[in-house]
């Protein structure tokens, strides 16, 4: 096999750069020849076993996106009796070298020091179907020598790549997954909606809104996950469905049709049109022209307004959408009898989300606000289990046992 290539160094490594089509992939490298890393027997079996079903995700992404993209492979290679030939080329003065012919007699053992999950996708992809068998992957080449020295620096590089690999930021796909439904809308709507436009949105990789900001409604994130319930409500209102966690991400990695998309889209601005219809407080934010619109709803050293602390946004949108999918009243209905029960005053929820002692939210009560707010609209849609979350969080933070939490949520929040 003889494979154009640019040669490279790093530190005292000398590492290859080049392509390989998936079919070879497929056919010369062999996840399991990564028990060259160690003598013992028991760890060479963890790092087989550590092998996730991801892969199952790339076999998907390659068969159903016409345009797949990886980065590159890293694979070691030992054994056999690779040979690199250079080729020198010359253009004006200048002589470029490390660009060559990579020779391998076919004996070589190829393992990947970083890319199990995608190699295994592609081997399980090709068995489905050889559209993309000539596709072509990067890859970058390192010899690996089979002594202690040599399996220890493979070793390191294996952990230094995988320990210092960083997933993508979650702030980082809303605004460029193409895939995602949920991250395509609420992209569209930071540029089409009132509420959401004119830097209404604190675009950022955090949750939270710093003390200073004093003009944005929200924060990204908790934008796009209030959408991300929405979304559940959308699939069940059309589907009749409800879809796990784990269903609900494999739905958004793949683009739907664009006819979906745009009635996702009318479905979530129908939404914040009723929330609007109300609570006057987002019509009053969005006709303010003043430098410092949120400040009237986020005052320093104050609780504020529910809707405008994202710890108390998106327990208010998840509620509404737990009952959206537990009865029979419309959106409008549900919407409606929540803005008449709830005290949107963070300073009423004392101890809850706000601590009247150090004057700060108290961010760590999300889980319970949602369970309340249900409870005060409709004390059947909690199961015991969650009911029983809610009792004992309740009794935790006010120092109850659980018979006085219990009384004392019937008495205040019980079917306002």
């Amino acid at each position: 096999m003889i494979i154009p290539a640019i040669r490279g160094y790093i530190g005292t490594t000398v590492y290859y750069i080049a392509n390989m089509t998936f079919k070879d992939v497929a056919r010369l490298v062999n996840r399991r020849n990564s028990d060259e890393l160690y003598k013992s027997r028991p760890l060479r079996e963890a790092l087989q076993r550590s092998l996730t079903d991801n892969y199952i995700k790339i076999k998907e992404y390659i068969l159903n996106h016409k345009d797949h993209f990886f980065n590159a492979m890293v694979l070691a290679v030992y054994g056999g009796n690779p040979m690199w030939e250079e080729v020198r080329y010359e253009i004006g003065d200048t002589i470029y070298e490390n660009v060559g012919l990579l020779k391998m007699d076919g004996e070589e053992q190829i393992f990947p020091i970083d890319g199990q999950h995608r190699l295994e996708g592609i081997k399980r992809a090709l068995q489905e179907s050889d559209k993309y068998a000539n596709d072509t992957i990067p890859i970058i080449l390192i010899g690996h020598e089979c002594s202690p020295e040599g399996m220890a620096k493979s070793r390191r590089i294996f952990s230094i790549l995988n320990r210092y690999a960083k997933p993508v930021r979650k702030g980082d796909i809303i605004a460029l997954d193409e895939d995602d439904i949920v991250a395509i809308v609420t992209r569209e709507l930071l540029e089409t909606y009132p509420l959401f436009s004119e830097n209404r949105i604190k675009v950022s990789n955090s949750k939270s809104i710093p003390l200073s900001d004093k003009v944005s409604f929200t924060t990204l994130m908790t934008l796009y996950d209030c959408h991300d319930e929405l979304l559940k409500v959308f699939i069940y209102k059309n589907e009749h469905k409800v879809l796990s966690s784990d269903k609900l991400n494999d739905f958004k990695r793949t683009r739907p049709q664009d006819g979906i998309i745009e009635s996702y889209e009318t479905f979530v601005v129908s939404f914040w049109n009723t929330m609007r219809a109300n609570f006057d407080e987002l019509n009053r934010y969005i006709q303010d022209n003043s430098e410092t619109p949120a400040s009237t709803y986020r005052p320093q050293g104050e609780g504020g307004n529910l809707l405008f602390r994202p710890v108390g946004l998106y327990p208010l949108v998840m509620s509404i959408c737990k009952v959206l999918m537990h009865s029979t009243m419309s959106t409008e209905e549900v919407i409606a009898k929540f803005a008449k029960i709830i005290n949107t005053d963070v300073s009423s929820w004392e101890t809850i989300l706000w601590d009247n002692i150090s004057k700060k939210m108290v961010m760590r009560n999300r889980s319970l606000l949602y369970y309340l707010l249900i409870e005060m609209f409709d004390s059947h849609i909690l199961n015991e289990k969650e009911k029983g979350k809610m009792i004992d969080r309740y009794a935790l933070i006010f120092n109850m046992n659980r018979v006085q939490a219990e009384e004392a949520i019937k008495s205040k929040y019980e079917d306002l």
